[in-house]
């Protein structure tokens, strides 16, 4: 009796079907837009989101790619503006505007005005006086609890959801968020900083 023959067309179309039917990462669709946005999570997104792949079987991995590319796109410009002597805090500095050394965003208290990174998360910052050049404001500082450190993403999602809840509505303003990481919340930050980022170089508070 003759074995059965296997249609090789068919069998990939199942597979496609089946590949279809499972769920898209949403730390997939975390790297892609933390990545587009220069967001120094997305390392830290896509690392989860290949585990989760690989062990879960979901999609997303096209996501991953495109999404640390951008990411990587924001690291070799950024690269560029430092060995160019160009990137932003290198011409205040040449102008005699920074202020002596800098502070981390969770020391930011809600009023405080500072030079502000260009994606949210967790990064040191240049405070300066709101009546000077500046393109961030504090205006909320959110308790995170105790414990241990809830999932990464959660934090952000729900910290970015509350500062957006809570924010007044500003022209040509985006509204960011600097978040914990593992690290900063083992050493006692369970906080997180809603903030107002402006387009434009403010010389005036927002509130």
């Amino acid at each position: 009796m003759a074995a059965p023959q296997h249609d090789p067309e068919l069998f990939d179309e199942l597979m496609r079907s089946e590949l279809r039917r499972q769920p898209i990462s949403r730390y997939a669709v975390a790297t892609l837009v933390s990545g587009l946005m220069g967001g120094l999570l997305a390392p830290v997104f896509a690392v989860v989101a290949l585990v989760r792949i690989r062990k879960q079987r979901q999609r997303g991995l096209v996501l991953v790619i495109c999404g640390m590319v951008a990411f990587a796109g924001w690291m070799g410009f950024l690269g560029y503006k430092i060995s160019t002597g160009t990137a932003w805090w290198q011409q205040r500095a040449a102008q005699g505007g920074l202020p002596e050394g800098g502070v981390h965003g969770f020391d930011l208290a809600a009023g405080d005005c500072f030079w502000a990174p260009p994606a949210s998360g967790a990064s040191d910052v240049l405070r300066r006086s709101c009546t000077e050049g500046h393109t961030g404001e504090a205006f909320e500082v959110l308790p995170l609890g105790e414990g241990p450190m809830p999932d990464i993403l959660d934090v952000y999602q729900r910290s970015l959801a509350r500062c957006e809840a809570d924010a007044r509505q500003l022209p040509d303003v985006r509204v960011q968020v600097v978040t914990p990481t593992a690290d900063s919340w083992n050493k006692g930050k369970h906080l997180a900083v809603c903030y107002y980022r402006f387009a434009t170089e403010m010389t005036a508070p927002a509130r």
